[in-house]
């Protein structure tokens, strides 16, 4: 059993929460969209901020329309680039091109690292919401609209045979620039989110973050995977009355849009009217100001837990909801193997957290990309991810993110 896992007292480990699980040899969308429709077809599987509403068949109908305009605009060995931001359009898009059965790369349009992922990529063409045009037009490629290119093939999500979901299919924006990841790394860290906070069946997530950044990706993948449905929004007004009218039992956003949506970025401040029971899931991708992530929390009527991550191998330590503890970032996810590593060279020390000042985060799981990290302390050693942030644990095995 991983080390750092089996010496994490069990008084902090949930004893719901499976320590390990088994990735399903499956495509993603076969697992979050086409069977939530075969189980609840006219359950509300989709919405977003401006009112749309989609049912579990409806989106799957969508979803399979998409990825039939992908597979008759781009050879079975091409990319499809998908840009978009936060929102019900962009998540049928990314949805839509995972099922298309070819190479497919995500670009965030509030990322940094977007441009480099469409570079990185190849991509003639792709498939974008209202915030993504630009994106795609600035790095050369075509949006694909509405009847667009030659006849679709037949086929479909089938096509992906069960050595395909280990091949590099999917470019993401990490910390170490693009990076390549497989149909099987994507679903074993988007299954952690509901595997990990364990929402209610048929629960409802208010995701503020864009479908092709890791975050928001693993969020709605788990989330429908799980059964629950999904209502996509941006940050601000959207959200807030999103919030108001679907009433999520959870939430998930970055910290600083969390803050910006019912804080209101530090001016008049917006507090949710919620009933009891919400969660606000923060994603952080290194050091946070505790205080912040409590406020907010209580902003947006619930209380906060603290996700942190990154594109290159998803969900990594994770605060749960059976306790509630302000300073810490948490324990690690199931699946996750974290070990303190060098922070000069990554490199990982045979040495308990406990005993240890502070040290890099050095992390496996079924969820590492497979290609495309920059050499250097980053680069996986022996299919290990050193995170490049450092990280101290309490006696009880708690882990707190530290300033360098």
């Amino acid at each position: 059993m991983p080390k750092t896992i089996a010496t994490t007292p069990s008084w902090y480990w949930p004893d719901t929460v499976p320590r390990v699980f088994g990735v399903p040899p499956v495509p993603v969308a076969a697992l979050a969209v086409d069977g939530p429709a075969r189980r609840h077809p006219h359950e509300l599987a989709l919405a977003g901020d401006g009112g749309d509403e989609l049912s579990a068949a409806e989106l799957a109908e969508q979803v399979a329309a998409t990825a039939a305009r992908v597979r008759g605009a781009v050879a079975p060995g091409g990319v499809v680039a998908v840009a978009t931001g936060p929102g019900a359009d962009g998540v049928v898009a990314v949805l839509g091109a995972l099922a298309s059965g070819r190479r497919v790369a995500l670009a965030a349009v509030d990322d940094g690292g977007a441009r480099a992922v469409l570079g990185a990529s190849g991509a003639e063409v792709g498939l974008c919401d209202a915030a993504g045009g630009e994106l795609l037009a600035a790095a050369g490629i075509t949006a694909l609209g509405e009847g667009a290119g030659p006849a679709p093939e037949s086929g479909g999500p089938g096509e992906l045979g069960g050595a395909a979901l280990g091949d590099e299919r999917v470019c993401l924006s990490g910390a170490s620039g693009p990076v390549w990841h497989s149909q099987r790394s994507l679903l074993a860290g988007a299954l952690v989110v509901p595997s990990f906070f364990e929402p209610d069946a048929r629960a409802t997530w208010l995701v503020l973050q864009s479908p092709c950044s890791w975050d928001g990706l693993a969020t709605v993948v788990g989330a429908l995977s799980a059964g629950c449905s999904v209502v996509a929004s941006g940050p601000g007004e959207g959200a807030v009355q999103s919030a108001e009218r679907f009433q999520p039992g959870w939430i998930s956003a970055s910290l600083d849009d969390a803050g910006r949506t019912w804080s209101g970025g530090g001016g008049r401040r917006r507090r949710s009217q919620a009933g009891s029971g919400r969660w606000l899931v923060v994603t952080v991708d290194g050091p946070f100001d505790p205080d912040e992530r409590s406020s907010v929390g209580a902003a947006a009527g619930g209380g906060a837990l603290t996700l942190f991550g990154m594109g290159e191998i998803g969900p990594v330590m994770a605060a749960h909801p059976s306790w509630f503890l302000d300073e810490p970032v948490g324990i690690p996810v199931p699946n996750m193997h974290v070990l303190p590593a060098d922070p000069d060279t990554g490199e990982p020390i045979d040495v308990m957290w406990e005993l240890l000042d502070h040290a890099m985060v050095s992390a496996w799981s079924p969820a590492l990309a497979l290609s495309g990290f920059s050499p250097g302390p980053g680069a996986p050693a022996g299919r290990r991810f050193a995170t490049g942030v450092l990280a101290a644990s309490d006696p009880n095995g708690m882990l707190y993110l530290v300033e360098p």
